[in-house]
């Protein structure tokens, strides 16, 4: 029982670190080398704008700069853990290029020409329950739907993808600039170049998706390792139940184990023993363990699914579960050494006198 509370608690706060890794893996994916030009975040007067476009466009290395604006879909009117529905506003011919390994559910990309029409995420669409040549509301005006992305398990499934001067009449902010995403003509020389960005436009952010990805990684390190310290201390006090347990079981079967020594056995054969039993017990409490985070990680999401818009934050992958059971195995091999060697080194002589 010990193992199997400790592997619980790893599995389920072992799924949510899972399921904050893939959203990293699939967001590097999906941008794959677009350099991302932004305001500094610290600094009010550091904006962005049209003007910069040119400058950007004249850096050796660049093929081309997307302006972009974001927005929520809907006003805001509370904190959801799940995120919220957004729009990202970029000029139609250039919607394909700003998540090159996007692709389409249904219908078509934004085109020239379009005015009020959006590609919406798969999430957005179930939510919303659209089809295409279904309408969505944003700030009063109605968009036509033209296409759905397929799932991609980060931000653009709850996104609607819109045309950038429209929404900026829908803002009353015609040269309103959040954010460039830039294309390079060489992928593979993608840090010079967003160096050579940072050179000539000053008092930006510019960064390479690697170096944004890698920057998030950082702080989910950090964030893995308190929610999982915690599951790991559960585990180890489970370890010390295996030690008591198979020191006990020992001390019960000292007759059985002066037998077998008078009759041939060695020390390393019922060392072997004793770690087998002391694996089997890890083993079953892992199986165990992991059957039951896994259920208790499917009914939080659930019941957080409504409230997160569909997102499960909860996902239990094959390399948790193989991390799980092989820390259950290797525990209960390391709690069963001790009692093991006790085993090895009794007198068959003096063990034989206990009563069996």
């Amino acid at each position: 029982m010990g193992i199997v509370i400790g592997i619980l608690a790893l599995t389920v706060m072992g799924s949510m670190t899972e399921y904050f890794a893939g959203l990293l893996d699939n967001a590097e994916k999906l941008v794959g080398t677009n350099i991302i030009i932004t305001p500094k975040s610290d600094d009010f007067t550091s904006v962005l704008s049209v003007g910069d476009q040119r400058r950007i466009e004249r850096t050796p290395g660049v093929q081309q700069a997307i302006p972009l604006v974001n927005d929520t879909l809907e006003e805001l009117s509370g904190v959801s853990f799940g995120g919220f529905d957004s729009v990202l506003a970029v000029p139609p011919e250039q919607s394909t290029l700003v998540f090159p390994s996007a692709t389409l559910k249904k219908g078509r990309w934004l085109e020239r020409g379009d005015d009020y029409a959006a590609v919406i995420g798969i999430k957005l669409a179930e939510k919303k329950n659209l089809d295409l040549g279904g309408e969505l509301t944003y700030r009063d005006k109605k968009f036509t739907v033209v296409g759905i992305l397929n799932e991609t398990h980060t931000t653009p499934d709850n996104a609607a993808v819109m045309p950038l001067d429209t929404v900026r009449r829908a803002m009353k902010s015609p040269d309103l600039v959040v954010a460039y995403y830039v294309v390079p003509q060489d992928p593979a020389q993608a840090d010079r170049v967003a160096l050579e960005l940072k050179n000539a436009l000053g008092d930006v952010n510019v960064q390479t998706p690697k170096q944004a990805i890698d920057q998030a990684r950082q702080a989910l390190a950090i964030f893995n390792v308190i929610l999982v310290s915690g599951a790991v201390l559960a585990v180890f006090v489970g370890g010390l139940a295996v030690i008591n347990t198979m020191i006990m079981s020992v001390n019960e079967r000292r007759h059985e184990i002066g037998l077998k020594k008078a009759i041939g056995a060695s020390d390393g054969e019922i060392i072997f023993e004793y770690l087998l039993e002391a694996a089997a017990i890890g083993l079953l409490g892992g199986l165990l363990g992991l059957a039951l985070g896994w259920g208790v990680a499917t009914l939080l999401n659930a019941a957080a699914s409504s409230a997160l818009g569909g997102t499960n934050i909860f996902l239990v992958t094959p390399r948790l579960a193989a991390i799980a059971l092989g820390f259950a195995i290797g525990l209960g091999m390391i709690a069963g050494l001790y009692p093991a060697w006790n085993a090895a080194r009794l007198d068959p002589v003096k063990a034989l006198r206990v009563d069996s």
